[in-house]
């Protein structure tokens, strides 16, 4: 993976290290980042499934998907060190996109009325 200049932007999700971000803010980080292939695992109950896919195939799932969430520090590891959660069609897909640190994050905090 190259060095990504544009920081992610995202929105803190309440619990430590887990953020929300937008499709297109993900995507675009996506395509500067220089993976063509990125692992996911599905949680399944009492099994995982993991596999490669093509980039496009991953901003086909971003596209369709319901939320976006981004997780840094614990939380990541936590989490197999996937730091890209998708969630589609009541799915949870778990992508390795390499590590987040905060210093990668632009952090949007929302005006609360």
């Amino acid at each position: 993976m190259r060095e990504i200049k544009t920081k992610l932007k995202v929105i803190p999700e309440g619990r430590d290290g887990v953020y929300l971000c937008e499709k297109e803010d993900i995507i675009q980080w996506l395509n500067e980042s220089g993976l063509e292939l990125i692992y996911n695992f599905i949680a399944g109950g009492p099994c995982m499934i993991g596999c490669d896919w093509e980039l496009e195939s991953v901003i086909e799932e971003i596209n369709k998907s319901e939320r976006i969430g981004i997780l840094t520090g614990e939380a990541q590891r936590g989490n197999m060190r996937h730091a890209l959660s998708v969630i589609s069609k009541n799915t949870l897909y778990m992508f390795d996109i390499g590590e987040i640190k905060e210093e990668d994050l632009e952090v949007i905090h929302e005006e609360k009325p």
